[in-house]
């Protein structure tokens, strides 16, 4: 273990409510490609052509040619060590929270308890109808589609759940993470460049007594600001993180 995990390890070991902020980086591992890297999601699209409310609602065949398929292969994801290291933290006692900026279900997959993560930018798991309300687990998608595009039982076109450009936070979810930050003494912020706002705003709502660091590949603008930054590899750190943490204090 380097000194810096080692580091990490002592500061996981004295907090008492950790809460992790976390984005695509944490899940490449799983297989799922980030949004802005090379050979990111939107390396070859433009997301203001295919992922918006507008394209939504005046071109539908359009935004689900391009979301389908990214639905169809939501489930096929397994959690890595970063997910799990997360959910050790809860089973610790440690885990106040889990924000995410992830859409793919990956940190409820891992252990973390469904009310301990809030899903800023919603989730691949869901289908809701924007008349209505109504929802639709994903796995019902087919059946949705009969007729062509997934609709309601209101006969409204589905949109998937999940945040799309032009759209809002979801005012709960943000409400819950500001809360959770304000009580933190140790904020995880992994796999995230935090440069897209209103979510990178959010490290500024933690605890001014807590503890911030970074797990991130590449720097962010909050590695300044943190206690400690950590590139690298985040599964493997994580992962060495779990075994050291389950094999208690030496």
């Amino acid at each position: 273990m380097d000194e810096k995990t080692a580091q990490l390890l002592e500061m996981i070991r004295a907090s008492e409510r950790v809460v992790a902020l976390t984005g695509a980086g944490i899940s490449t591992a799983s297989g799922i490609p980030d949004f802005r890297s090379p050979g990111g999601l939107w390396e070859d699209v433009d997301p203001m052509e295919v992922a918006t409310l507008t394209v939504f609602r005046e071109d539908p065949e359009r935004f689900w040619s391009f979301y389908r398929s990214r639905l169809d292969m939501a489930g096929q994801f397994e959690p890595n060590p970063g997910h799990l290291l997360l959910a050790d933290l809860e089973r610790l006692g440690k885990l106040s929270a889990v924000i995410t900026q992830n859409i793919d279900g990956l940190h409820q997959a891992a252990g973390v308890s469904p009310e301990l993560v809030l899903e800023i930018h919603g989730s691949v798991r869901e289908l809701v109808c924007l008349a209505c309300g109504e929802r639709y687990p994903r796995e019902e998608i087919d059946r949705l589609s009969e007729s062509g595009l997934p609709r309601c039982r209101c006969g409204e076109i589905l949109k998937p759940a999940v945040v799309l450009f032009e759209e809002m936070l979801p005012e709960e979810e943000v409400g819950r993470s500001v809360e959770a930050l304000a009580g933190c003494d140790l904020l995880l912020l992994i796999g995230s460049s935090l440069v897209v706002y209103p979510a990178a705003g959010l490290p500024a709502q933690r605890n001014p007594a807590a503890s911030m660091v970074v797990l991130n590949a590449e720097p962010t603008p909050w590695a300044a600001e943190a206690d400690l930054w950590l590139d690298g590899d985040i599964a493997e750190r994580s992962a060495e993180l779990s075994r050291a943490l389950a094999e208690g204090p030496e």
